[in-house]
């Protein structure tokens, strides 16, 4: 899924572990209760992603590494 275009879409309760979404246009999709645990999100793009906090991203995500978070700021 690497690049994938995801923009607005309901990943509500999706099975997302380990998934390669790096470069993912994940902007205003709904991630609420989603499985991201060991997802590799390295810039991904998540502005207004909903459902999910910071810190669940940072307790599950492989890596955010210049990541786009839902607020806006991006990530180291």
């Amino acid at each position: 899924m690497n690049r994938a275009y995801l923009s607005n879409v309901d990943l509500s309760h999706a099975i997302l572990r380990r998934a390669d979404l790096r470069g993912a246009n994940m902007g205003w999709a709904d991630l609420s209760r989603a499985n991201l645990i060991e997802a590799d999100l390295r810039r991904t793009h998540m502005l207004g992603a909903t459902g999910v906090t910071r810190q669940e991203l940072e307790q599950q995500a492989y890596s955010l590494e210049g990541a786009v978070m839902p607020d806006g700021s991006k990530h180291p």
